[in-house]
């Protein structure tokens, strides 16, 4: 018997446009939504349709269900023009297509910022539909039309490092053999003197570009070393991980800085991981090989962060004297549900173990994630199951409160696993 699940009110206010060249594939659909208990429902038979009727429609439909295989305008080309709609539904695609096919799409829709619900494999059932729908709540939050914040003014995030307005939270990484919380990322947050927090998507990028990204990481490390030293004195030894900027990679005087001030207050340079992007060795890689071995032969962690997402190879992997590397958080989401994404984290961790390097999964959210990244030997992860990201004062309290939390969700990753 199938499992209904309660639909969003929007959902049943605003209704659902079925898109579909079949008209028995869309009866089909439409009766299904109707016995959900969906109060508006309109047909369109291809893209062409679909686009004249969405820019009729007041209100907008809150979601489009849409198929890919159609004449005219197919179902990918109707997805990629949604983009420009002023007012674009949350997008459920629905496709006896393969599934290769489908997650190809459903890649493409969220690298174009659509509200993706999820993608179906024909015939629907009310269970499965239902189950998709249920994702309404947060794609439609995002909604395709929100804009990136703006970024600042670079007198500004001058003027804030200057003032140390810029401060590292921390995100723990917990070891999953035993749940102990192993280490940390430092991750830059901007707090205004009204309490506010400016994103880093509005200064990280102004930082780079007008050369206040070594400050900018340097003050984030001067604040580090201040807080293991207080950590240390409490018995908390975590390493702490600092992403660095391909900029500063290319600047001799960068590595010298982050030695001297590392040594100036007294912490072991095996306390501090650098992280450093994939893309980052794109550029001058004489220079970057010449940073990161100084740094490596210093005693400093090197992870190379966010992998799979750049252009790094077996090859260069094996030249770069990196200690860790990090899993970017796109191939860990929905992984237990996707077998490409399951093969591709296998092979990177197999991989990472040939090399010696400690494998770090991030951007872990569910108990389901946790378990198949016990299963590959995957060794930390850091995430928002874990815990969210939070200032300097609050981890020794939540490190206490929480360690029976993390070491339960370990042990019922290791069960799975045997189970």
């Amino acid at each position: 018997m199938d499992t209904q699940i309660e639909l969003s009110p929007l959902i049943r206010r605003f209704g659902v446009l079925v898109v579909d060249d079949s008209a028995v594939q869309r009866h089909s659909a439409v009766e299904l939504l109707r016995g959900m208990g969906v109060e508006q429902l309109y047909e369109a038979a291809d893209g062409h349709d679909a686009l004249k009727l969405l820019r009729m429609l007041q209100p907008t439909p809150a979601v489009i269900l849409l198929d890919l295989e159609m004449p005219g305008m197919d179902g990918i080309e109707t997805a990629q023009q949604l983009v420009q709609e002023e007012n674009c539904p949350s997008l459920l695609i629905a496709s006896s297509a393969e599934p290769s096919i489908l997650n190809a799409v459903a890649g493409m829709a969220e690298a174009l910022g659509l509200p993706l619900l999820g993608t179906l494999r024909k015939p629907l059932t009310q269970q499965t539909l239902s189950l998709a729908l249920a994702h309404f709540e947060s794609t439609h939050v995002k909604g395709v039309a929100a804009t990136p914040p703006p970024q600042v003014a670079v007198p500004a995030l001058a003027e804030a490092l200057q003032q140390r307005q810029i401060i590292p939270y921390y995100q723990p990484k917990i070891r999953m053999a035993d749940g102990e919380v192993a280490g940390l990322e430092a991750l830059a947050r901007w707090r205004q003197p009204d309490g506010k927090l400016v994103p880093p998507v509005s200064f990280i990028e102004v930082a780079e570009k007008n050369g206040l990204i070594d400050e900018l990481t340097l003050t984030i490390l001067d604040q580090v070393l201040h807080d293991l030293v207080r950590w240390h004195a409490l018995g908390f030894n975590p390493t702490v991980a600092i992403n660095v900027s391909a900029p500063s990679l290319s600047d001799r005087g960068f590595g010298n800085a982050i030695i001297e001030r590392t040594a100036a207050a007294n912490i072991p340079p095996s306390a501090i991981v650098l992280e450093i992007t994939e893309s980052a060795l794109v550029g001058d890689l004489a220079a970057a090989l010449g940073t990161l071995g100084r740094l490596r032969l210093k005693g400093f962690g090197l992870s190379i962060d966010d992998y799979g997402t750049g252009f790094s190879s077996m090859q260069q992997l094996s030249r770069l004297p990196f200690s860790e590397l990090k899993l970017d958080g796109s191939f860990v989401r929905h992984s237990p549900d996707k077998w490409q994404l399951r093969t591709i984290l296998e092979a990177a961790v197999s991989m990472g173990q040939r090399l010696g390097l400690a494998t770090v999964a991030e951007g872990v959210e569910t108990q389901k994630e946790l378990a198949l990244l016990y299963s590959l030997g995957c060794e930390y992860a850091q995430g928002y199951l874990i815990a969210a990201p939070m200032p300097a004062a609050e981890l020794p309290a939540w490190a206490g409160r929480e360690r029976e939390r993390l070491q339960g969700i370990c042990r019922l990753a290791a069960a799975s696993r045997g189970g």
